[in-house]
């Protein structure tokens, strides 16, 4: 075996395997808070117009389709369609009512460390090369979660004692499969980058796009505004 090639892949093997994990637990999430402070309270908007159009839309329904039955048994039929055919709706809303509080202590928690994230990077690699899953044979993975879960919280301390730690179960890869798993991880994050939230990055840092998103989706709130307006008025 060449030793030279074999530490030149393992090493980019490392690199990749950094940028997997920083992308899903630092850059997502960051990338999808930004988006969310930007249009979170908008799109919160949106849904709601478009369930209450469809609530509307069942109690109309149900009006021309069951004129003359006793009032209880209408009121019954009215909750039971609204609660059928809106709770993906109202699912939808409250996950992203969850996604949007979530999203400011991203941010808030980012902006607090933003003098520790090239430590905590540089720390990360390093953490990776002595106790990765894909590189280490580990009797549990509470090593990788604790590096992970300290990665996510900016906690350098831990860290730090995490990467002088020894795990001496390297398992057996050999040139060809350090190659096998470049090829397939650098395609994996290809992939991962066209894909939301990470595609939306380069938009986000344009003020332009920002703002014409803004206007977009606002036009869309204001076309439901009517909407609804008009099937109301239809009821009473």
């Amino acid at each position: 075996m060449n030793i030279n090639e074999y530490n030149n892949l393992l090493n980019k093997y490392i690199k990749l395997l950094f940028e997997k994990n920083k992308l899903i637990m630092r850059d997502a999430p960051y990338t999808e808070s930004k988006f969310l402070f930007h249009f979170g309270d908008l799109m919160i908007e949106e849904l709601r117009h478009n369930k209450n159009i469809k609530e509307l839309r069942i109690k109309q329904n149900i009006y021309e389709n069951y004129f003359g039955l006793k009032r209880e048994k209408e009121i019954k039929n009215i909750q039971q369609e609204i609660d059928r055919q809106t709770g993906i709706l109202s699912k939808q809303i409250c996950e992203l009512e969850v996604k949007c509080e979530k999203s400011k202590e991203v941010l808030s928690l980012r902006e607090k460390n933003k003098g520790k994230k090239d430590l905590l990077d540089s720390l990360f690699l390093d953490v990776i090369s002595v106790m990765h899953p894909s590189i280490y044979s580990l009797k549990s993975n509470n090593l990788w979660e604790r590096a992970k879960n300290a990665y996510l919280n900016y906690d350098d301390t831990t860290l730090m004692l995490l990467k002088n730690l020894k795990v001496n179960k390297r398992k057996d890869l050999n040139i060809a499969d350090l190659k096998n798993d470049i090829f397939l991880l650098q395609n994996e994050i290809i992939c991962m980058k066209r894909r939301y939230p990470y595609y939306l990055e380069n938009n986000l840092l344009s003020s332009e796009w920002v703002e014409s998103y803004n206007k977009e989706i606002n036009t869309r709130i204001k076309k439901l505004q009517v909407e609804e307006k008009q099937i109301f008025e239809k009821l009473v």
